[in-house]
């Protein structure tokens, strides 16, 4: 009898683990079904390399190579994209960027790149200024030049 209560508990808790992933992977976002890009202003016609696109996310790269400052916009941290972006450019998880953060104002560094929550917003922004840089999901990408892939 034991043995039979055994069985369905782990019946249950099997059903019960398939369940929550299931409900997890539904409730990603649509938006991040689409491959990340990163985008810049149409104008700028750079390609930088990803080692250069760790360095401006990072804030240790300022200027594009025509002396343009870099502008760049972030995700804020833990955001399904950002997590994405730090772990596919920065190489970095999100406890290693929030300690990288930590160091670099401890150490009196260059402050992180600004956070904006709003995906349309960034595509908006990085359309209008032309030094900035920022990672968009790649249907959104309107009136900005793609320059990788995440």
């Amino acid at each position: 009898m034991s043995e039979n209560r055994h069985d369905a508990t782990l019946c249950r808790r099997t059903l019960l683990v398939g369940g929550s992933a299931l409900l997890a992977s539904t409730l990603v976002s649509p938006a991040y079904a689409d491959e990340l890009v990163v985008v810049v202003h149409p104008d700028n016609t750079e390609n930088p390399s990803r080692a250069q696109l760790a360095a401006m996310f990072t804030t240790r790269m300022q200027s594009w190579n025509g002396g343009l400052r870099v502008v760049p916009f972030n995700f804020p941290p833990r955001h399904q994209a950002r997590v994405s972006f730090d772990n596919s450019v920065l190489q970095m998880s999100p406890d290693e960027v929030a300690r990288y953060w930590i160091d670099r104002k401890i150490r009196g560094g260059n402050p992180p790149p600004k956070a904006v929550e709003n995906e349309q917003l960034i595509c908006r922004l990085v359309s209008k200024l032309p030094g900035s840089i920022g990672y968009i999901p790649r249907s959104l990408a309107e009136g900005v030049r793609i320059i990788a892939e995440v």
